[in-house]
């Protein structure tokens, strides 16, 4: 460990302004609340999180940058070219930005900078995305009409991030947002007010216009004024299920366009034949990346109740050998969990599912030497039903719940059988098997032989409670823009 990384060693962080119409403005109407770094439960900041009126001002600086032009009358390639210079800031300030990450939600030191990286490649992405995407087409109709289809901006986008990956999260909402010619009023999390000043930062790096991006951070009452907001078209939201539900209803009042990305319990199909050592290789990351603080985890495994010791045995020893501590060392695989009352919270879901009857395998317990932090061993859970808490709420920590199936009929309804259907996964010897398998799960991804794989090119979103809507591939522009058709014969309306 280089004493340099160690977060808690740096001065107390201040910052009393949020970035509303390309200047930093104190909220007249916020308040002030104390970070707290989960590696050591000690404050390391202090930042202002905006009220109802300021996000309101947030709102109306980005109305007035979309109804003025400021950013549509630009042509595209300029936008292009001011977008490419913001994901360029954070590419080349990724180590700072995810150095303050790493201090507010304990992320392991690469993936908090890798994170802060990712901005860069969505940038990337979609403009080869947007080169090639389908912004107008001409048709014929049924009837010999000829017309247009032109694809527009939706307009004023409230970009709603959670905690746990903010800024590949944000990257996914005001990339494609901004090339299809909206502006945004970005809302972090509260724990994430220090390391997302990055988009505001990059924003006057690239001369964005003012209002065109906002970044607000907001508690509650502020957040539910965004969503609100008659000046808003459309919520991009990514997070609970619980917060979600919360969202679609504020934002029914208007009739705005909503998209949510929400939780998962993903299921692993683990089929007789499954090579012992593939599961090794895939099963542990993909329960514990991120340090188990994924919507995609895959947290569930259900295996053929005769391999069950083989296979449980087998992933336990690998997960053993998983570094967890300090997550400003470059050589930890898993940090703590992000919060007091979310650790909490996983902690009593594990106790619920002891007194249960359940058992864990390994880890469940805070690691020897780390007597400070919200540090919790990778943890492997066995004989609990496939209905227990544990085994259909959604964790975000590193734990793996393992049940039994009698036959591949059981596996897929135990599988299906939750409120959820972001992820999945089937592992097998037979290539026929594990497709026609993968095929009856109800999952927005499945994966073939792996645990968890998430690439910006291909669409990504779930089934059920998991939300609506898609980020990442051509259908995550589809998100931003409106349809409009234009017909273009001149002759009157005959029926």
């Amino acid at each position: 460990m280089t004493s340099e990384l160690r977060s808690w060693k740096r001065e107390m962080i201040k910052h009393r302004d949020v970035y509303i119409g390309g200047e930093w403005v104190i909220p007249a109407d916020g308040e002030e609340i104390e970070l707290e770094n989960p590696a050591t439960e000690l404050p390391f900041a202090t930042v202002a999180l905006a009220g109802p009126d300021t996000m309101a001002a947030a709102v109306h600086s980005a109305r007035q940058a979309f109804d003025g032009g400021e950013w549509t009358s630009l042509p595209k390639e300029e936008r292009l070219r001011r977008l490419e210079r913001l994901g360029q800031y954070l590419a080349d300030n990724a180590a700072r930005y995810g150095d303050e990450l790493v201090q507010e939600i304990g992320l392991p030191l690469a993936f908090a900078r890798g994170g802060v990286m990712s901005a860069a490649h969505h940038v990337k992405y979609w403009a080869n995305t947007w080169r090639d995407y389908p912004w107008t087409e001409e048709r014929r109709g049924v009837s010999g009409v000829r017309a247009r289809i032109t694809k527009e901006p939706v307009g004023v986008v409230a970009a709603i991030v959670p905690w746990n990956a903010p800024h590949s999260l944000s990257a996914s909402k005001i990339v494609p947002a901004l090339l299809a010619g909206c502006t945004v009023v970005l809302k972090p999390s509260p724990l994430n007010a220090v390391s997302l000043r990055a988009f505001a930062d990059a924003a006057e790096y690239a001369e964005l216009p003012p209002g065109v991006l906002n970044v607000v951070p907001a508690g509650g009452p502020a957040s539910d004024a965004l969503v609100r907001a008659f000046g808003v078209d459309k919520v991009a939201f990514t997070g609970s299920d619980a917060t979600g539900r919360i969202i679609a209803a504020a934002a029914a009042a208007t009739l705005k366009r909503v998209s949510l990305e929400l939780g998962g319990k993903s299921a692993g199909i683990v089929l007789d034949d499954a090579p012992l050592e593939r599961l090794v290789a895939t099963v542990p990351p993909a329960f514990t990346l991120n340090n188990g603080q994924a919507c995609a985890a895959m947290t569930r495994m259900l295996v053929p109740r005769r391999r069950q010791a083989e296979i449980v045995d087998a992933i336990a020893a690998e997960v053993g050998r998983l570094t967890v501590g300090d997550p400003a060392d470059p050589g930890t695989a898993v940090g703590p969990l992000a919060f007091r009352a979310h650790y909490e919270r996983v902690r009593g879901l594990l106790d619920g599912a002891v007194r249960s009857g359940g058992r864990i395998v390994t880890g469940g317990s805070r690691p020897a030497g780390l007597e400070q932090g919200f540090y919790l061993e990778p943890t492997v859970v066995t004989d609990v039903a496939p209905d227990s808490d544990i085994a259909q709420q959604e964790l975000f920590g590193p734990v793996l719940t393992v049940l039994p199936y009698d036959s591949v009929d059981d596996a897929v309804r135990i599988a299906n059988d939750t409120a959820y259907g972001l992820s999945g996964a089937v592992f097998g010897a037979d290539p026929e098997q594990v497709e026609a398998v993968a095929g009856r799960m109800r999952a927005g991804s499945v994966h073939l032989n792996n645990g968890l794989s998430v690439d910006i090119g291909i669409p990504f979103g779930g089934f059920k409670a998991s939300g609506y809507g898609r980020e990442f591939g051509p259908e995550g522009m589809d998100e931003y823009v409106e349809q409009r058709a234009v017909f273009l014969d001149g002759e009157p309306f005959r029926r």
